[in-house]
């Protein structure tokens, strides 16, 4: 009889090495959705790096307890109080890290002029591309700070169209539409914000 019940028990746990074998685990899967999450960012970066200007760039290295936003506004300031226009940090910063959700006390992140490159309404269209792209991404990732940082990349891509368009009208023509202010921030409150903070490495 013990020799019976031993060998059920081998059996039974022979089974269960094949199935947990054969099925992959949440953390596979969850690893692997955000490999598909980061190819698409990478994606995005790559066809865009060009727009970027880096004359006059700095570098910032993460600390503890910052949040993207709070380092755009940081540098930003007095520019454009948005912390939203993160995406312009993490296109020059492509090569440390691919999801802005995974940033790390240590990284040294690339701060790109912001009037070099956002105030300078000749280069309104190209980054309205790439913010209205990045909104595809944010469409793959389901967590609460993607869904709060969606609707700020689409309002700021709208925005940059239409600067946009406010230059590029024939003159004589129709009247151009009026360009947004550039000192106009997106309203939120950086307390209630969902964006991840910098977690220890």
């Amino acid at each position: 009889m013990k020799k019976i019940a031993i060998l059920f028990l081998a059996m039974v746990s022979a089974f269960g090495l094949i199935s947990c074998g054969s099925t992959p685990s949440t953390m596979d899967v969850t690893s692997a959705k955000q490999a598909a999450i980061n190819q698409s960012f990478d994606r995005v970066y790559g066809a865009h790096a060009s727009s970027l200007n880096l004359d006059g760039a700095k570098t910032y290295t993460v600390r503890k307890g910052d949040t993207l936003t709070s380092i755009t506004k940081k540098f930003y300031a007095g520019k454009d109080e948005n912390g939203y226009y993160f995406p312009l940090i993490m296109l020059a910063s492509r090569n440390v890290v691919s999801d802005p959700e995974f940033i790390t006390p240590g990284m040294k992140l690339t701060i790109p002029d912001f009037d070099k490159n956002i105030s300078d309404k000749r280069n309104a269209r190209k980054f309205s591309a790439y913010f209205r792209d990045l909104t595809g991404v944010y469409k793959e990732k389901d967590t609460p700070a993607a869904a709060d940082i969606l609707p700020h990349l689409v309002e700021i891509a709208d925005k940059l169209a239409k600067d946009a368009e406010s230059i590029e009208k024939p003159a004589g023509g129709a009247s151009p539409s009026p360009a947004v202010p550039s000192s106009a921030p997106v309203q939120a409150d950086p307390k209630t914000s969902n964006e991840p903070m910098a977690m220890p490495s």
